[in-house]
Protein backbone atom coordinates (compact mmCIF):
# COMPACT_ATOMS: atom_id res chain seq x y z
CA UNK A 1 0.00 0.00 0.00
CA UNK A 2 0.89 3.50 -0.57
CA UNK A 3 2.48 5.89 2.06
CA UNK A 4 0.36 8.63 3.84
CA UNK A 5 0.32 11.78 2.26
CA UNK A 6 2.60 14.33 3.84
CA UNK A 7 2.16 17.67 4.56
CA UNK A 8 3.81 20.63 6.22
CA UNK A 9 2.46 21.75 9.56
CA UNK A 10 3.35 24.21 12.47
CA UNK A 11 6.56 22.89 13.94
CA UNK A 12 6.73 19.95 11.59
CA UNK A 13 9.99 19.77 10.22
CA UNK A 14 9.90 19.28 5.70
CA UNK A 15 10.09 16.20 4.39
CA UNK A 16 13.02 17.04 2.55
CA UNK A 17 14.47 13.57 1.48
CA UNK A 18 14.39 12.48 -1.69
CA UNK A 19 13.03 9.19 -0.15
CA UNK A 20 10.48 10.76 1.64
CA UNK A 21 9.17 13.29 -1.46
CA UNK A 22 8.76 10.09 -3.83
CA UNK A 23 6.55 8.39 -1.20
CA UNK A 24 4.74 11.28 -0.96
CA UNK A 25 4.37 11.78 -4.73
CA UNK A 26 3.59 8.65 -5.33
CA UNK A 27 0.67 8.61 -2.76
CA UNK A 28 -0.83 11.61 -4.20
CA UNK A 29 -0.75 10.23 -7.64
CA UNK A 30 -2.20 7.41 -6.73
CA UNK A 31 -4.88 9.09 -4.71
CA UNK A 32 -5.92 11.96 -7.39
CA UNK A 33 -4.64 10.57 -10.60
CA UNK A 34 -0.82 11.33 -11.89
CA UNK A 35 -2.92 13.99 -14.27
CA UNK A 36 -4.13 15.94 -11.93
CA UNK A 37 -0.59 16.04 -9.87
CA UNK A 38 1.18 18.91 -9.90
CA UNK A 39 4.86 19.36 -9.16
CA UNK A 40 3.88 22.42 -7.33
CA UNK A 41 1.13 20.21 -5.31
CA UNK A 42 4.19 17.83 -4.76
CA UNK A 43 6.65 20.31 -3.78
CA UNK A 44 3.37 21.84 -1.34
CA UNK A 45 2.94 18.08 0.27
CA UNK A 46 6.47 17.54 1.02
CA UNK A 47 7.65 21.00 2.19
CA UNK A 48 10.30 21.69 -0.27
CA UNK A 49 10.83 24.35 -3.19
CA UNK A 50 10.31 23.19 -7.31
CA UNK A 51 14.04 23.49 -7.38
CA UNK A 52 14.57 20.88 -5.02
CA UNK A 53 12.23 18.94 -6.85
CA UNK A 54 13.41 19.19 -9.85
CA UNK A 55 17.02 18.51 -8.11
CA UNK A 56 15.83 15.42 -7.11
CA UNK A 57 14.22 14.05 -10.18
CA UNK A 58 14.62 16.53 -13.18
CA UNK A 59 11.23 16.16 -13.79
CA UNK A 60 7.93 14.95 -12.92
CA UNK A 61 7.99 11.56 -14.80
CA UNK A 62 11.55 11.25 -13.20
CA UNK A 63 9.47 10.62 -9.85
CA UNK A 64 8.14 7.20 -11.68
CA UNK A 65 10.70 6.45 -13.68
CA UNK A 66 14.63 7.26 -11.64
CA UNK A 67 14.27 4.29 -9.17
CA UNK A 68 13.54 2.11 -12.13
CA UNK A 69 16.22 3.45 -13.97
CA UNK A 70 18.51 2.69 -10.89
CA UNK A 71 16.86 -1.20 -10.80
CA UNK A 72 17.99 -1.21 -14.32
CA UNK A 73 22.08 -0.21 -12.95
CA UNK A 74 21.34 -2.98 -10.45
CA UNK A 75 21.05 -5.72 -12.98
CA UNK A 76 23.68 -4.29 -15.03
CA UNK A 77 25.94 -4.84 -12.04
CA UNK A 78 24.42 -8.22 -11.36
CA UNK A 79 25.36 -9.37 -14.93
CA UNK A 80 28.55 -8.15 -14.74
CA UNK A 81 29.33 -9.84 -11.65
CA UNK A 82 28.11 -12.89 -13.54
CA UNK A 83 30.23 -16.29 -11.87
CA UNK A 84 28.18 -18.91 -13.60
CA UNK A 85 30.59 -19.39 -16.36
CA UNK A 86 28.70 -21.77 -18.64
CA UNK A 87 25.16 -21.13 -17.41
CA UNK A 88 24.53 -17.98 -18.91
CA UNK A 89 20.45 -18.06 -18.21
CA UNK A 90 20.87 -19.04 -14.65
CA UNK A 91 23.30 -15.86 -14.24
CA UNK A 92 20.21 -13.69 -16.15
CA UNK A 93 17.47 -15.10 -13.96
CA UNK A 94 19.45 -14.16 -10.56
CA UNK A 95 20.52 -10.80 -11.76
CA UNK A 96 16.89 -10.48 -12.63
CA UNK A 97 15.80 -11.18 -8.91
CA UNK A 98 18.76 -9.52 -7.43
CA UNK A 99 18.26 -6.11 -8.80
CA UNK A 100 14.25 -6.65 -7.89
CA UNK A 101 15.11 -7.37 -4.31
CA UNK A 102 17.56 -4.59 -3.86
CA UNK A 103 15.41 -2.58 -5.74
CA UNK A 104 12.17 -3.32 -3.50
CA UNK A 105 14.58 -2.89 -0.25
CA UNK A 106 15.61 0.45 -1.03
CA UNK A 107 12.02 1.89 -1.50
CA UNK A 108 8.89 1.11 0.63
CA UNK A 109 7.37 2.21 -2.64
CA UNK A 110 9.18 0.84 -5.05
CA UNK A 111 6.40 -1.51 -6.86
CA UNK A 112 3.50 1.08 -6.43
CA UNK A 113 4.50 2.77 -9.11
CA UNK A 114 3.47 0.54 -11.37
CA UNK A 115 0.02 0.59 -10.34
CA UNK A 116 0.38 4.06 -12.35
CA UNK A 117 1.93 2.82 -14.94
CA UNK A 118 -1.11 0.55 -15.95
CA UNK A 119 -3.52 2.88 -15.62
CA UNK A 120 -2.04 6.14 -16.81
CA UNK A 121 -1.76 6.69 -21.07
CA UNK A 122 0.69 9.76 -20.21
CA UNK A 123 3.33 7.52 -18.25
CA UNK A 124 2.89 4.61 -20.68
CA UNK A 125 3.84 6.21 -23.80
CA UNK A 126 7.30 6.91 -22.39
CA UNK A 127 7.42 3.33 -20.87
CA UNK A 128 9.26 1.61 -24.33
CA UNK A 129 12.21 3.77 -23.80
CA UNK A 130 12.87 2.48 -20.06
CA UNK A 131 11.88 -1.08 -20.56
CA UNK A 132 14.02 -1.58 -23.63
CA UNK A 133 17.30 -0.40 -21.36
CA UNK A 134 16.03 -2.88 -18.60
CA UNK A 135 15.63 -5.30 -21.86
CA UNK A 136 18.96 -3.95 -23.41
CA UNK A 137 20.79 -4.80 -20.53
CA UNK A 138 19.98 -8.61 -20.81
CA UNK A 139 20.97 -8.43 -24.50
CA UNK A 140 24.44 -6.64 -24.16
CA UNK A 141 25.18 -9.82 -21.25
CA UNK A 142 24.44 -12.25 -23.61
CA UNK A 143 25.93 -10.95 -26.16
CA UNK A 144 28.84 -12.93 -27.08
CA UNK A 145 28.05 -16.00 -24.97
CA UNK A 146 25.39 -17.20 -26.59
CA UNK A 147 24.90 -14.94 -30.00
CA UNK A 148 28.20 -14.66 -32.22
CA UNK A 149 25.92 -12.43 -34.46
CA UNK A 150 25.33 -9.28 -34.39
CA UNK A 151 21.61 -9.28 -34.59
CA UNK A 152 21.68 -11.27 -31.34
CA UNK A 153 18.46 -13.12 -32.27
CA UNK A 154 18.62 -15.88 -29.06
CA UNK A 155 19.47 -12.93 -26.80
CA UNK A 156 16.70 -10.74 -27.49
CA UNK A 157 14.39 -13.80 -27.02
CA UNK A 158 15.54 -14.04 -23.70
CA UNK A 159 15.48 -10.59 -23.17
CA UNK A 160 12.11 -10.09 -24.33
CA UNK A 161 10.65 -13.30 -22.22
CA UNK A 162 12.10 -12.70 -18.93
CA UNK A 163 10.09 -9.04 -19.82
CA UNK A 164 6.86 -10.50 -20.17
CA UNK A 165 7.40 -12.81 -16.81
CA UNK A 166 8.77 -9.24 -14.55
CA UNK A 167 5.66 -7.97 -16.36
CA UNK A 168 3.29 -10.31 -15.31
CA UNK A 169 4.43 -11.02 -11.91
CA UNK A 170 4.17 -6.91 -11.45
CA UNK A 171 0.48 -6.89 -11.92
CA UNK A 172 0.00 -10.40 -10.67
CA UNK A 173 1.47 -8.85 -7.13
CA UNK A 174 -1.22 -5.37 -7.62
CA UNK A 175 -4.21 -7.69 -8.25
CA UNK A 176 -3.42 -10.06 -4.43
CA UNK A 177 -2.93 -10.26 -1.15
CA UNK A 178 1.19 -11.54 -1.69
CA UNK A 179 3.99 -9.40 0.24
CA UNK A 180 6.96 -8.26 -1.43
CA UNK A 181 8.97 -12.19 -0.66
CA UNK A 182 6.00 -13.48 -2.20
CA UNK A 183 6.47 -11.50 -5.34
CA UNK A 184 10.40 -12.42 -5.73
CA UNK A 185 9.53 -16.34 -4.93
CA UNK A 186 6.71 -16.17 -8.24
CA UNK A 187 9.44 -13.96 -10.25
CA UNK A 188 12.40 -16.72 -9.19
CA UNK A 189 9.41 -19.12 -10.94
CA UNK A 190 8.57 -17.99 -13.30
CA UNK A 191 11.74 -16.68 -14.72
CA UNK A 192 13.29 -20.38 -14.04
CA UNK A 193 10.20 -21.64 -16.27
CA UNK A 194 11.34 -19.30 -19.26
CA UNK A 195 14.83 -19.89 -19.16
CA UNK A 196 14.38 -23.83 -18.87
CA UNK A 197 12.20 -23.32 -22.23
CA UNK A 198 14.53 -21.30 -24.00
CA UNK A 199 17.86 -23.21 -22.91
CA UNK A 200 17.44 -25.44 -26.42
CA UNK A 201 17.33 -22.49 -28.29
CA UNK A 202 20.53 -20.87 -26.64
CA UNK A 203 22.46 -24.42 -26.84
CA UNK A 204 21.93 -24.00 -30.02
CA UNK A 205 23.32 -21.04 -30.92
CA UNK A 206 26.40 -21.43 -28.91
CA UNK A 207 27.14 -24.40 -31.20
Amino acid sequence: MAAAIGSRGPGRPPAASREAVERIALSLMLRDGYDAVSVDAIADAAGISRTTFFRYFGSKPGVVWAPFDATIAWLQDGLGADDTGSEPLRAVREAVVSSTRLAIASSDVWLERFQLLDTHPSLRSGAHEHWEKWRQAIVDHLRGSVDDRPDTTASMAVAGACHGVFLAELRHWQNSDDDRDGLLRRLDHGLAQVCTALAPLVATTRR
